[in-house]
This record gives C-alpha cells, sequence and structure tokens, in this order.
C-alpha cells in the first residue's frame, strides 16, 4: 500500500500546486515567451516543475526513512529547485545552470554513492577514479538529455513516465521497496502536472521541471542496475532512457556535421522533425510516446541477456528510428494527404452529427447508464461492511452540499463521483461469484457504454471533453501492468478492474462536464447509489 500511497499523494500535492503556481508565476517572471524556436504562440506560465519536486519530497519524508542517501537525494532535489527557479525567471547563462547541475550530481555520487562501477564488456568494477568521473559526466549528460527534448506539451513527463514505470517494475521483481517508491512519487507527480500540461497546455514544467525529471530518471537508473538489481546487464539503462538520449546524439551530430556548436539552437529534434512531416501536436506526442515504449519493453524483455546483444538491438531500434525520418525527408513523404471524396456512409454520419443527435443519446445513455451500473453493483454483495457505509455516508452529505450550493460542478463534486466508482468496482468485483454467469453481460454493458463515451466525444460540438495523449497513456498503462505474469496470478481480477474503472472515470468525466441542472437525472443516481450503500451498511 505504500507504493499507492506515495503515488496518490504525489499526484493530489502536484495537481493542486499548479493552479496557485499559475497565479504566482507573473510575479516571480517565471513565463515562457514564443520565439522562432518554439511551437507555442502565447506566453506560458513555466513553474510546473516546482509543483512537481514539492510533490515527490512530501512522500520521501514521509515513507523513505531520512538516512544519508534520501537526505542527500532530498538536497539535490532542493538545489535544482533553487537553480530551476533562477533560471526560469532569468534565462541563466549555461555555465551557471550546468553549475547547479553538476552541484546536485555530486551530492548524490558522494553523499548517497550512486556511481557506475559496472560497465559492459569489463568483468572488473571500475576503480572511484574513473567511476566517479564517468558518473558525474553521464548524470550530467541525461539530466540535459531530457532538458533538451521538452519541446512538446506532455513529451518529457510522458516519456520519463514509461521509463519510471519501468525502473519500479523491475526494482519491484527485486524487492526494493524504496525504489518503488521514489518511482511511484514521481510517477505521481507527472500524472498531475500533465493534466494541466497536456496540448494545449496552461503550464511548463520549466527548466526546473525537465532537468528534475532527467536527473531522477539518470539517478534511479544508475541506482537499479548498481545497486537494487546487479545481475541485470549494465546496458540496460541505454533502453530505459532510449529515446531522449538518441534525440539528443543524433541533434548534437548534426549540429557537429553542419560546423555549429554542439548546443546551439535549432529545431532538429525529433518532435520537431515529426511536425514538419504533417503530424499535428497529438500525433507527434503519441508516436515518441510509442517509440519510446518499444525502448522501454525491449530493456524489460532483454533484462539478462548479453551486452552485445542489448547494444545490437539499441542500436538497430535507433537506426531504424533515424532511416524512417530521413526517408520520409528525402521523399517529401507527408502524414495527411488531400481526403477522398465522401462516401454515403460518411455522409449519413455527417447528417446524423449535425442534428445532434450523436451527442445527445450517447449523453443520455451514459447518464442512464453509469448510476444503474453502481446501483447494480451495490446490490450485488450479500453484506456491506460498515466502514464502508460510513464514508458512503459523508459522500452523500458532501455531495448533496455541492449539488444545492455549487453554481457549476467542481472538481470536489467529481471527486465524490470517483470515489463512489471506485467503490462500486471494489464491492462488484469482491462478490463477482456470486454472479459469475452474468460476468459476459456486465462487460458487454461496459463496452457499450465505452462506445456510448467515444461516439459523445467524437461529435461533441462544444467540445467540453477533449481525449489527449496522457489519456492513452493512462489506459496503456492501467491496461498492461495489471496483465503481467507477476499480477496475472491475483485473486482479484486487476484489469477487469482497471477496465471498468477507466470507462466510469472518463464517461462519468464527459457527462459531469455537461450537466447543468440541480436535479439532473445523472446527480440523481449518484445520490441513489450512495444512499443504497448507507442504508444496506447500517441495516
Amino acid at each position: 500500500m505504500q507504493y499507492l500511497f506515495a503515488f496518490i499523494v504525489s499526484l493530489v500535492i502536484s495537481m493542486l500546486l499548479v493552479p496557485p503556481l499559475i497565479r504566482l508565476a507573473p510575479l516571480i517572471g517565471a513565463i515562457d515567451l514564443p520565439d522562432a524556436r518554439k511551437v507555442h504562440s502565447q506566453a506560458i506560465p513555466r513553474i510546473g516543475g516546482i509543483a512537481m519536486i514539492i510533490g515527490v519530497m512530501v512522500p520521501v519524508l514521509f515513507w523513505l526513512p531520512l538516512d544519508q542517501k534520501h537526505l542527500a537525494l532530498l538536497a539535490s532535489f532542493s538545489v535544482l529547485l533553487f537553480f530551476g527557479i533562477w533560471d526560469d525567471r532569468s534565462d541563466l547563462h549555461y555555465r551557471i545552470k550546468f553549475l547547479g547541475q553538476v552541484l546536485a550530481v555530486l551530492i548524490v555520487v558522494l553523499g548517497a554513492d550512486v556511481v557506475v562501477r559496472n560497465m559492459p564488456f569489463l568483468e572488473s568494477p571500475l576503480p572511484d577514479y574513473i567511476a566517479i568521473p564517468f558518473t558525474i559526466f553521464a548524470l550530467v549528460g541525461i539530466t540535459n538529455a531530457i532538458n533538451l527534448s521538452d519541446g512538446l506539451d506532455g513529451l518529457a513527463g510522458g516519456t520519463t513516465l514509461l521509463s519510471f514505470c519501468m525502473i519500479a517494475f523491475i526494482g519491484f521483481q527485486s524487492g526494493n521497496t524504496q525504489l518503488v517508491i521514489l518511482c511511484m512519487a514521481v510517477a505521481g507527480a507527472i500524472m498531475g502536472f500533465l493534466r494541466h500540461n497536456t496540448y494545449p497546455a496552461r503550464v511548463f514544467m520549466g527548466d526546473t521541471g525537465s532537468q528534475f525529471l532527467g536527473f531522477s530518471a539518470g539517478v534511479l537508473v544508475v541506482v537499479l542496475s548498481q545497486q537494487v538489481n546487479v545481475a541485470m546487464s549494465p546496458v540496460i539503462p541505454l533502453l530505459l532512457l532510449g529515446l531522449p538520449i538518441l534525440d539528443t546524439f543524433a541533434v548534437m551530430a548534426q549540429r557537429i556535421y553542419e560546423r555549429r556548436s554542439p548546443f546551439s539552437p535549432d529545431k532538429n529534434h525529433i518532435h520537431h522533425k515529426l511536425l514538419a512531416l504533417g503530424f499535428d501536436h497529438y500525433e507527434a506526442v503519441l508516436v515518441i510516446y510509442v517509440v519510446q515504449c518499444i525502448f522501454v519493453g525491449s530493456a524489460f524483455a532483454l533484462l539478462y541477456e548479453s551486452d552485445a546483444l542489448i547494444f545490437s538491438v539499441y542500436f538497430l531500434l535507433s537506426f531504424a528510428a533515424l532511416f524512417l525520418f530521413h526517408r520520409a525527408m528525402k521523399t517529401n513523404w507527408r502524414v495527411h494527404r488531400a481526403a477522398a471524396a465522401d462516401s454515403r456512409l460518411r455522409l449519413g454520419i455527417k447528417w446524423l452529427a449535425s442534428t445532434g443527435m450523436l451527442e445527445k443519446v450517447p449523453t443520455l445513455l451514459l447518464k442512464i447508464g453509469i448510476p444503474l451500473f453502481l446501483i447494480f453493483s451495490i446490490l450485488v454483495p450479500k453484506t456491506i461492511e460498515q466502514d464502508i457505509a460510513m464514508l458512503a455516508l459523508v459522500l452523500l452529505v458532501l455531495f448533496i452540499l455541492f449539488t444545492m450550493f455549487m453554481p457549476v460542478v467542481t472538481m470536489a463534486e467529481k471527486a465524490v463521483v470517483y470515489v463512489v466508482c471506485v467503490l462500486a468496482v471494489y464491492l462488484l468485483e469482491s462478490s463477482i461469484s456470486y454472479i459469475s454467469e452474468y460476468t459476459d453481460v456486465i462487460n458487454i454493458y461496459m463496452v457499450i457504454l465505452a462506445i456510448a463515451f467515444a461516439v459523445k466525444v467524437r461529435f461533441s460540438a462544444t467540445r467540453t471533453f477533449q481525449i489527449t495523449p496522457l489519456d492513452f497513456l493512462v489506459v496503456l498503462l492501467v491496461l498492461l501492468v495489471p496483465n503481467l505474469p507477476e499480477f496475472s496470478t491475483s485473486e482479484m481480477p486487476l484489469g477487469d478492474s482497471a477496465f471498468k474503472l477507466i470507462v466510469l472515470f472518463y464517461s462519468c468525466e464527459a457527462v459531469m462536464n455537461v450537466v447543468s441542472k440541480k436535479l439532473d437525472v445523472f446527480r440523481l443516481g449518484v445520490s441513489a447509489s450512495l444512499a443504497l450503500i448507507v442504508v444496506r451498511g447500517f441495516l
């Protein structure tokens, strides 16, 4: 449970700190202004990194022992926070920025013994007079690699999130609780920030955030490979941090080839090339997520293979990615071409959309269908524990107060609905043996709700809900992790539960964004669900 608590606490702190920090950004001058090298066209606050670092530090203070290594880690975070805020405010000279990075790295290298001693193809560990300078160079390098790759909304956060999740999973397999807690805290902070950062972003993480993510990824992957799981190949970090490293090397090589400084700014990063090929913002980020998934998945598949094989796989993946870019640019390939003439089916869909039926019908189906599922799930168990009933009573009172006195649906009201969904899925899945013959019917019902949600979002005229790359990332992680071999033997059907929760969460958010009446059928259904839990729990 510590893993879950670390994730949730970090997520909540990061998410809640962003709005007040946005208001504070103009006062401290942390505003990102558009220029020729950037893809945004208006001034954006760049204070998300502050929220992320604070979100990670709190779980560390709560759930990890404050020994020398963790104090060194907290000190490094503080250094990055100080220099990051200074940089986001004043656009520091690269030498001062570099000084802050080196100082943060020195603290963990000397204070927490985060040192790369086991190297590929070498049987003996490196002596410290070689290992320590190499580690400093490598950690500063990956810190800057993430910093340089942060060019699109959700890009640096999403790619590093995949890396942290895989580091956590390998650490979990190796039985190292502290590493998993750290990874889950960072993952939670990223998720909390990304909800505000996905395109079109309200806030940027700034150099504070990108340097923090790069530094954290580098440190934790060194801890994983050098301390936690020394049986794995020391080349695995190359795959875990695959795409940012490839992007940095490719860009610097091109600059050197063009006889420019390797640190000179340009638009040759992978995300710039994807935009040049006609991908829109969402599509470019999704493509990069998929490529990073391939790198990270290869790391897991090749965990204990030979150094030579892993190097070969990394080289082949990198060569394939760069070659495809090169061919696409040379042949003037573009992802979007002129559309063909509309078919009768497409014309029919357009007509239905013009009538509003493709939005109204799915919305009504969700407003009625979700409460019916909640009530059914609450009726399934033979008994309901009193502590759950007490929680439902508190939620019911809060929900009624929010409905009566708030003019619009607030985040607090949404939070109550999400908790009700969790309770309903928990009650249903813990009692599924009573109605095992109806499992297929329940799953079909959830698929219908999912289709209704998809149709509503696709044909909504007001765009009150918009799918982002983060949402695809959440779906990927939540559906993939519970079905890994280590989880598939669990008594609790995590995969089914995750699917139901995803459908319910997104469907509820889509519905609540269009709720306007105090006595809306959806609100009445949620209230009835909570009241039913209370009655069944206390009677």
